[in-house]
């Protein structure tokens, strides 16, 4: 056996594993690990950004769950994400701490926005309004707090309030500053509070429920939103400052801001040329409203998974998300 002969073999048997290991190289340079967001919306609009990824831009994307918060941002400039969905700018603070253009250190990256603009408030049942035609807005609530009452709550209101802490929704410190006489009741996940608010709407009975749009709920519930205080930022209410309140008129004693969400990512990962065309398919991303809020719809309407109907959406919606590739 000649040496040619031999030669020609090893370059036959060698050649396949040469291959998968250059394919398996390529592979690794477009992985991605994206923060799974803990509300069914943001879980929407992240498994958009997912699927487009993955099935059009050749990435492989590791979700992880994660508590919104500053831990989730601490973690993402750390390493150990590369990607958060929908931040809503009156929740987050991680954005004035990490990423520059709103005043932070750069550590974090605005990706650009999600598309969805996100309104908040405090809602009551309209049966409630209609009983009540004395009741007009937040400032009313005192005179009718025995109906929001509850045995836990003895002789104060009672408010659904938001679920997580780490979305900083200040909710009994805005009621004590508004004196509205409730308590806030954190139920730990969003789940848990919508079932609570739709087992008193069942029962017609009277709830007042911090809650947000685009959200299913409003498909499901007449609402009636309390229409708290305009917003007004305050300046010192910061970590670093030590979170000191301007008074009444200023967050966190008013409403929440029109939230013009965004979308974040580690820099070293999107600022890399590798990633630079879907750095760009992420600044071009613009899921609606109307969009997120039809597949809530269906979600409650079916139990439908969040994956089942985005990827429905998404083979039913190409002319949508074809125009944000680079």
């Amino acid at each position: 056996m000649n040496r040619s002969f031999l030669k020609a073999c090893f370059i036959f048997i060698l050649s396949p594993i040469i291959l998968s290991l250059s394919l398996v190289g390529a592979h690794a340079a477009k992985r991605l690990n994206a923060v799974v967001p803990d509300w069914t919306g943001g879980e929407i609009t992240c498994e958009i950004a997912v699927l487009i990824l993955e099935q059009e831009m050749g990435y492989k994307v590791n979700q992880v769950e994660f508590p919104s918060g500053n831990g989730a941002w601490e973690a993402m400039v750390g390493g150990d994400f590369d990607m958060m969905c929908e931040h809503w700018p009156s929740y987050t603070e991680g954005d004035t701490t990490f990423i520059a253009e709103f005043g932070g250190d750069g550590t974090a990256l605005n990706l650009g926005t999600s598309g969805i603009v996100g309104l908040s408030d405090y809602y009551v049942p309209k049966y409630f309004v209609d009983a009540n035609p004395g009741f007009k807005g937040w400032e009313d609530l005192n005179d009718y707090k025995d109906q929001f009452a509850t045995i836990e709550s003895g002789d104060k209101g009672r408010l659904i309030g938001c679920p997580v802490p780490g979305w900083n929704c200040y909710d009994q410190i805005r009621l004590d500053m508004l004196n509205i006489d409730f308590i806030a009741d954190e139920l730990g996940s969003e789940a848990a509070s919508l079932a609570e608010a739709q087992g008193a709407y069942k029962r017609g009975e009277p709830f007042l429920l911090y809650l947000w749009e685009p959200h299913w709920a409003f498909g499901a519930m007449e609402l009636v939103a309390v229409g708290l205080p305009e917003n007004k930022s305050c300046d010192t209410w910061t970590e670093a400052d030590g979170y000191k309140d301007c008074g009444l008129g200023f967050w966190p004693a008013t409403g929440w801001a029109e939230d013009h969400t965004f979308n974040s990512g580690r820099p070293d990962f999107w600022n890399d040329p590798e990633n630079a065309d879907a750095k760009k398919f992420m600044a071009n991303m613009n899921f609606e409203n109307i969009h997120q809020s039809t597949l809530l719809a269906l979600i409650n309407d079916t139990g439908r998974s969040v994956k089942d109907v985005v990827q429905e959406w998404k083979d039913n919606n190409e002319d949508i998300w074809r125009a944000w590739l680079p």
